[in-house]
């Protein structure tokens, strides 16, 4: 059996290392449950947890057939695990090292901390990087402890060190930087990113995480998702990898990842 798109964390572990060896065509892994940034629209909820070490390889030696696609960092900040790149490596040495993508999802502002050579190491194809605008009282007021700057500062640093790792924008998108989006591209464009990924804000209203006051306030109108993606296609074309996911689409991905990850 193939699963298409799964996620593995605290929360799914032992039901997972319940399962017989599969193969993997997406397979999501947050090792911590914790993030150092906290966005306004964020409905995760945190805690001190880890997926233990040995426990981790245990997965991998014995619950998986193979994996086309691996990405360390999905709900949570990965760059706030010690381990990162001993799991990563792990991950390479096992037969869940991916036969297409190695992505490490982040917000970027630890990047610095870790021994970025062993992410080489591991084979990592892709960094992507969290990210909303490319003013800084913007993305601040969105991903409140961030700091643009540093993100920045770390973003170009690594890409100096390792131009074979391919850079990505991920960004979410809603009323207060729908607007901002041709400026975030240029950014991203002018320091080396790759492809742009842009999803639609969410709101689900019985979250007992996010904030509900300001939540309404950051949804789109009907028309403004379109129009930002009409905008970015006429200016940049066919030059600019971009990836959009509106509500639409974002619902049915999660839907298929629950029924991957929750069976």
């Amino acid at each position: 059996m193939t699963l298409r798109d799964s996620q593995l964390n605290i929360y799914n572990f032992k039901m997972m290392r319940s399962q017989p060896p599969q193969s993997f065509e997406f397979l999501r892994f947050d090792s911590n449950n914790n993030c150092n940034v906290h966005c306004v629209y964020c409905h995760n909820h945190r805690s001190a947890e880890l997926v233990g070490t040995e426990e981790f390889q245990a997965f991998l030696d014995q619950n998986v057939i193979d994996v086309t696609n691996f990405q360390v960092g999905c709900n949570m900040e990965p760059t706030l695990d010690d381990r990162l790149c001993d799991l990563m490596l792990r991950v390479a040495r096992s037969r869940a090292k991916p036969k297409k993508l190695f992505v490490l999802q982040t917000n970027g502002i630890l990047l610095h901390m870790h021994k970025q050579e062993k992410m080489r190491d591991a084979g990592v194809t892709h960094l992507s990087i969290s990210i909303d605008a490319a003013d800084a009282p913007t993305h601040k007021l969105l991903r409140g402890g961030t700091s643009l700057p540093k993100v920045l500062s770390n973003l170009v640093s690594f890409h100096r060190a390792f131009p074979m790792i391919d850079l990505i924008f991920i960004t979410t998108v809603n009323k207060l930087n729908v607007d901002k989006m041709e400026n975030l591209v240029t950014l991203g464009v002018d320091i080396g990113v790759k492809k742009f990924v842009l999803r639609e804000v969410f709101f689900h209203p019985d979250s007992d995480v996010v904030d509900h006051s300001k939540m309404p306030s950051l949804l789109l109108e009907e028309n403004d998702y379109p129009k930002m993606r009409e905008t970015l296609l006429a200016k940049f074309g066919n030059s600019v990898n971009f990836e959009f996911a509106d509500a639409g689409f974002l619902g049915r991905v999660t839907k298929r990842m629950q029924a991957d990850s929750f069976r």
